[in-house]
Parts: C-alpha cells; structure tokens; sequence
C-alpha cells in the first residue's frame, strides 16, 4: 500500500504569483488557515494555501 501523497493547494493568488511580472500578488493571498464546514467532522469548506511565501511571511513577523 502506497502512502497517500500531499497534494498542493494553491489559491488563486499564489497560483498567478507564480507567472513572471505578478509576483507581489503574493500579497494578496489570505487563505491561510483551513476553512472547516459548519458541523461536519472534518470536512473542509476551503483549504489553506500551501505555497511556500507564507511560511517565510510567518518567519518575518516573529
């Protein structure tokens, strides 16, 4: 059995932050905490954003 694999969630934001002159859309991205949907056990409404410029914007704040 194969462990399943962590796929990236990108928001809309970070996904065109990637594209050459849109870089500081970056910015912009505010999904950084999941969403879970009222009473339910674990389902989520949105997932957080796991593009990489949010944990070095958590390291500059501290």
């Amino acid at each position: 059995m194969t462990a399943p694999t962590e796929e990236q969630t990108l928001s809309a934001e970070c996904t065109l932050g990637q594209r050459p002159g849109y870089e500081d859309t970056h910015d912009l991205c505010r999904q950084t905490k999941d969403v879970p949907l009222p009473y339910s056990n674990g389902v989520l409404l949105v997932r957080r954003c796991r593009c990489a410029c949010h944990v070095h914007r958590s390291l500059a704040a501290q």
